[in-house]
């Protein structure tokens, strides 16, 4: 874990290798995936606002991962001297996290459960797919697509497995592969 929801936003990262995510805990208890990160992009970006406030969502890194690190005063201080970093954190922001929430949100009240899963895997496969000879492979578990697709765990097997039948997909032990990804939405 390298942020906390609700704690105080006190460091801006920069993942420079791995793979980590945003993700929100309901008072349930229940895990929101938000977004995925990649390297060279940005997280903890509260900390830059000049009032201070906590961070919105927890990130994780889920492999060896390496990012840097500025405290909340640092940041302000680099700021200050160069606005052209606050521009390209703005930038940022709109262009990568708010364009994947109107995406989600169209997804969520325009699709299906099949078509939300296949979108998520559209999603998941350019920003963190490895393309392989075979296709694309994902490194996510049914329970990954269950919490970004609102769906159930459940409904994740039986669209997977629909695909799977279709010559898809190909479902393995810790991931997916994308066998024809440029057929999966219009499946759906």
């Amino acid at each position: 874990m390298i942020t906390h929801q609700e704690d105080p936003a006190e460091r801006v990262f920069l993942l420079s290798s791995g793979q980590g995510r945003h993700f929100l805990t309901t008072s349930e208890g229940r895990r929101i995936l938000l977004h995925w990160l990649t390297p060279g992009q940005m997280f903890g970006g509260a900390a830059i606002i000049s009032t201070p406030c906590q961070y919105l969502a927890s990130t994780e890194v889920l492999v060896d991962s390496c990012a840097l690190v500025w405290e909340r005063q640092a940041i302000r201080e680099i700021i200050s001297d160069c606005p052209a970093l606050l521009d390209n954190a703005l930038s940022i922001a709109v262009t990568e996290k708010i364009a994947w929430l109107i995406a989600a949100h169209v997804s969520l009240s325009a699709d299906d459960a099949h078509g939300r899963v296949a979108h998520l895997l559209m999603s998941l496969a350019s920003a963190i797919g490895k393309v392989t000879h075979r296709g694309v492979d994902l490194k996510v578990l049914n329970e990954d697509l269950a919490e970004g697709a609102n769906v159930t765990p459940f409904t994740v097997s039986r669209c997977l497995r629909d695909w799977e039948q279709a010559g898809l997909v190909a479902k393995r032990r810790g991931g997916i592969l994308l066998r024809k990804p440029e057929l999966l939405l219009a499946a759906s």
